[in-house]
């Protein structure tokens, strides 16, 4: 049946490590408008600390918290509005002495900077504008408010540096940006990030029976619609890949040859991918026709389930360094598990990314269909595996994550069952079955 999965991920991985010399250098600057899915080249910092002033909470009143001590309804405690200061205004710097006996406070919004400078001390905290009463001198227009109850220190006061200080690590070395990074990000006043260029991958789908645009109207009764070209290079997209769909290559070995040179010569592909014709049939030319142009055959077959054709092999660039080649089973399913489990494997190990960890759930039985029992089903509560080979399953993950049901028609060849899959199963070699109720390893799709 072919090495095992576990040989296959370190051939892989082996391979990956020995070109990611040579990609880990190109990096590009990218704003932080474009930055979402990309990795970073290094480690990114807080430049600031944030809030740069202490700042408000709630819209109110800066003032002496000592000074409330003894407020109550029946005795409240009046303060002078002296100043007003919204957000983005420079810091009140006005001292905190007394005029007419009476204390003064400052109008401060959310998100303004409480006083500073001579005084500042004494405002210590924020009372909310609901909680006080506004009046006004109709003379001097002087404004005064009075308050109720003991305010708290600090109370409503965000402290500087409360939420970032300058240092404070955003990103790890090869991180990939998500949303809240972006936000974090923009928050500390960074517009741009320096991330590893995208990874370019070529992709093909291969077989005469397969419907293309170009296929002649009189033959499309006794074709098939191409399912992997458009999944694989939406998938790799996802992935954060620059992808490239080059069309389809008939069966035939001066076919396969030209049209993977062509993409050798006109772009500097990190990974291409082929989907088909890498079995033991008379059409199965891929394995074949790469090694007739130079590739370095890593792999050939795993033992695995669906997938177990995969074909890997590097070729030599023009340039520095090496392309990976990953030629796909043709089954749609088969195809994914193998882009899953190998190509992404490949690409994270370029990028010098850290591996995914797989979940744990509980297995349930599955209810789509009834069992197949050619690879593994779930009957009488029991899922049933070969042993010679590690199965990957399609499979449908519970919204809290603590249970899994595995698709129970599970053809390769069929895309209806895989529709509503959310994540895959992985069993390993060596096991024969699992029953309900127990542990499985669960990756996302």
């Amino acid at each position: 049946m072919g090495i095992s999965y576990a040989d296959a991920v370190q051939l892989v991985e082996r391979e990956a490590h020995q070109q990611r010399g040579a990609y880990s250098t190109k990096t590009e600057i990218c704003s932080l408008y474009n930055a979402c899915d990309r990795n970073v080249f290094e480690a990114i910092y807080s430049p600031i600390s944030t809030p740069r002033y202490d700042t408000s909470a709630m819209d109110g009143f800066a003032l002496n918290s000592l000074a409330t001590q003894t407020a109550s309804p029946e005795n409240p405690v009046t303060f002078e509005v002296i100043a007003t200061t919204t957000a983005g205004d420079t810091p009140h710097q006005q001292s905190s002495n007394l005029e007419d006996g009476i204390l003064p406070c400052v109008e401060i919004m959310t998100g303004a900077p409480f006083p500073v400078g001579q005084g500042s001390d004494h405002f210590d905290c924020c009372v909310p504008i609901e909680e006080v009463v506004m009046s006004e001198n109709e003379v001097t227009k002087k404004r005064y408010i009075s308050f109720a109850k003991p305010a708290r220190r600090q109370q409503h006061r965000r402290l500087a540096g409360g939420d970032f200080t300058k240092r404070d690590k955003i990103l790890g070395k090869r991180e990939c940006i998500q949303p809240q990074h972006i936000m974090a990000l923009a928050s500390v006043g960074v517009t741009e990030v320096r991330v590893l260029r995208k990874l370019r991958v070529a992709v093909f789908s291969t077989g005469c029976e397969v419907l293309s645009p170009e296929t002649p109207d009189r033959r499309h009764d006794f074709m098939i619609h191409d399912a992997n070209g458009p999944y694989l290079t939406t998938m790799l997209k996802r992935w954060g890949a620059e992808v490239d769909f080059r069309g389809l290559i008939r069966d035939s070995e001066e076919e396969v040859e030209n049209a993977v040179l062509k993409a050798l010569d006109e772009k500097q592909y990190d990974v291409i991918v082929t989907s088909g014709a890498v079995s033991a049939g008379r059409c199965d030319m891929i394995p074949a026709s790469i090694n007739r142009i130079g590739g370095r055959e890593v792999f050939h077959k795993v033992a695995v389930k669906p997938g177990h054709p995969i074909f890997f092999s590097m070729l030599p660039r023009r340039t520095d360094g090496e392309t990976a080649f990953f030629g796909l089973p043709g089954n749609p399913v088969a195809a994914a598990a193998c882009l899953r489990f190998f190509v992404l494997r490949y690409l994270s190990a370029l990028q010098g990314l850290e591996q995914e960890r797989s979940a744990v759930a509980k297995l349930q039985p599955s209810s789509d269909a009834p069992p197949h029992r050619e690879l593994g089903s779930v009957q009488n509560s029991v899922l049933q595996c070969r042993k010679e080979a590690d199965i990957f399953r399609p499979a449908i993950m519970t919204p809290c994550g603590k249970q899994v049901s595995v698709i129970a028609d599970h053809s390769p060849g069929k895309t209806r069952p895989f529709l509503h899959a959310n994540c895959w199963v992985h069993i390993s070699r060596g096991v024969s079955e699992v029953r309900e109720g127990e542990l499985v390893s669960v990756h996302h799709c």
